[in-house]
């Protein structure tokens, strides 16, 4: 268990850029991940030609997650209520299927 709270330093590239940061050990692979899909993002983003500069393709990149990350908190939101709508329903009918 103590190992997990250790914390590790990571190289992660973006933009062909070394930075070093650190995490818990337990999260080393989750951290590799979001560094190579921010990576993958922010190539995207400079490929299009449209912005300059690594701020500004990072400001946009960011902005671009943020707009998915609330679009995926609305749709989970709206799943969650159906998925507890229905089980209600469900709920229901068994109430009633049982008092018969």
């Amino acid at each position: 268990m103590e190992n997990q709270n250790k914390k590790i330093p990571v190289t992660v590239k973006i933009l062909n850029q070394n930075y070093d940061v650190y995490c818990d050990e337990n999260e080393r692979e989750m951290l590799m991940k979001s560094a190579e899909l921010l990576n993958d993002k922010m190539m995207k983003t400079k490929a299009e030609g449209k912005t300059i500069g690594l701020d500004r393709i990072a400001v946009i990149t960011a902005l671009n997650f943020a707009k998915d990350s609330l679009s995926y908190k609305d749709i989970t939101y709206s799943l969650n209520s159906s998925v507890k709508n229905r089980v209600s329903e469900l709920n229901h009918k068994l109430d009633n299927l049982i008092s018969e």
